[in-house]
């Protein structure tokens, strides 16, 4: 059915799908959420990270659209929640940054509350789709989204998929004079660096396609679980931002799963082999 279903979200590229990600399969259990996040870049919250900017085009490839379908019935809580939902817009006719984050009536909410707000109850057979950005390519802060609890003794199952505002392996490079660095404030070394931050990298030498996949820690009531992160390309390579001790796995669609590798600050490499063996490897040099 998720298949199927997947095949109907159109492409703005016109293709075959080139700008859409795979199917995410969620599976949420008793007690279990998402707290509120975007699922666009907000730059400027990304001083002297150039990983980061490269990766998001400086605000021009990112999550354009995200599509998401409830498979099952959930009697109580698992509702994705729009906190901002009413929000004004602050200067709608800009195209963002720092001064445009907050203005009367525009707060960020608590991110682990589910009060207030639009809140879209799990039924099966229903599909929900949102703007991730304005026509203007400013990225929309009132897409801030949830996952609320769920439920005792329930389950949530559900899938998404994001469309992209530039095909998946579009890539980019660092320039400097570029407007949105002045427009998101960048500051070259500003930031002030948490000892426990961690830059992971991956690269896929499995003949593959293999999804990066994080061991989330749900508590001593649940354990652990695995979440994925984004699926990684033959030959591919996935940076992202964690931190110390975080664990990962990699994974193919037959569920054929690498080892478990952690994160060491200030950054970890790890290459997948032919016999999904996770081994250390360099980084990717800055571009």
């Amino acid at each position: 059915l998720t298949p199927r279903r997947a095949r109907r979200v159109p492409n703005p590229g016109g293709g075959r799908g080139s700008h859409n990600e795979p199917v995410q399969l969620l599976r949420y259990g008793e007690g279990q959420y998402y707290h509120g996040h975007m699922d666009w870049t907000e730059l400027e919250l990304y001083d002297n990270q150039r990983d980061v900017w490269i990766g998001s085009h400086f605000g021009h490839q990112g999550r354009l659209a995200t599509v998401f379908w409830y498979l099952n019935d959930v009697e109580e809580g698992g509702e994705t929640f729009f906190p901002k939902h009413g929000q004004p817009i602050c200067e709608p006719a800009s195209r963002g940054g720092k001064r445009t984050r907050h203005c009367p009536g525009a707060f960020d909410p608590d991110m682990k509350s589910c009060d207030g707000g639009l809140k879209v109850p799990p039924r099966k057979g229903s599909v929900i789709l949102w703007y991730n950005f304005h026509a203007s390519g400013r990225g929309d802060r009132n897409s801030l989204h949830a996952g609320c609890p769920v439920g005792s003794n329930l389950t949530k199952w559900s899938a998404n998929k994001w469309v992209r505002i530039k095909p998946l392996h579009s890539t980019a490079r660092w320039i400097a004079g570029h407007p949105a660095v002045k427009r998101h404030s960048w500051v070259e070394g500003s930031a002030e660096v948490d000892p426990n931050a961690c830059q992971m990298e991956f690269l896929n030498e499995a003949g593959v396609q293999v999804d990066v996949m994080w061991k989330a820690d749900q508590g001593e009531a649940h354990g652990h679980d695995l979440h994925k992160i984004e699926s990684v390309l033959v030959d591919g390579r996935s940076s992202l931002n964690a931190f110390r001790g975080h664990e990962f796995l990699l994974r193919d669609d037959s569920g054929r799963a690498s080892n478990l590798v952690a994160c060491t600050p200030p950054s970890s490499a790890f290459a997948l082999s032919k016999d999904f063996v996770l081994k250390v490897t360099e980084m990717r040099p800055e571009l």
